[in-house]
């Protein structure tokens, strides 16, 4: 019984350890940016940015494992450097911001990341309240301490959505029989994450 118990005891003891390097970050908005870019009249890009974003996710070091992601953009933030546009964008033909006031990126299943590698994380992306699968596609950059003894965790990620799946579908047809506005939109995200108690 004895035997049973101390076996007992070190698997709690190994659990524990094993877990000790897991950490909860949120993303630093002053160091991370969110960015899209999409084709204009088929000849030329327009970019832009959301200046109101919020993420948070779990990391472990030891284990290199990545779990618990959950991100949220808020549409009213949109920038594209042109105050019309924007207020395009944010209208029922595109975003519909007044009944669909965000976008978020969930990750339900644990993803194993390796550092300098791009790894592709699949998750759930909702955007005006239509939810699709969505990968992103993740560079771990590695994890460093500030002047301040904070532990900062840096990472870049991309992907490509065709706005269409998401019931985004305004579009003008051109003379030329092109469209004025791209079906194919690209996201890229530049972050930081500081280490968090929640």
């Amino acid at each position: 019984m004895s035997g049973l118990k101390s076996i007992f005891a070190t698997g709690l003891v190994l659990a524990s350890l094993s877990g000790v390097s897991a950490q909860n970050f949120k993303v630093d908005n002053t160091h991370s940016s969110v960015g899209f870019k999409i084709k204009h009249l088929g000849i030329a890009t327009v970019t832009g940015t959301f200046k109101d974003f919020d993420a948070k996710f779990n990391f472990d070091e030891k284990t290199s494992s990545l779990s618990i992601v959950e991100a949220t953009i808020k549409v009213e933030s949109i920038n594209t450097n042109d105050a019309k546009r924007d207020d395009h964008l944010k209208s029922k033909d595109f975003f519909d911001e007044d009944k669909f006031p965000s976008i978020t990126f969930k990750v339900s299943k644990p993803v194993s990341v390796k550092k300098g590698e791009v790894t592709k994380v699949p998750g759930e992306l909702t955007i005006k309240g239509v939810t699709k699968p969505a990968i992103l596609n993740v560079k771990y950059a590695g994890i460093a301490k500030d002047p301040w003894g904070n532990t900062k965790l840096g990472f870049e990620a991309d992907t490509k959505i065709k706005r269409a799946d998401f019931g985004i579908t305004w579009n003008k047809t051109l003379e030329t029989g092109g469209l004025l506005v791209g079906e194919e939109v690209d996201i890229k995200i530049e972050g930081e994450a500081a280490a968090s108690a929640q």
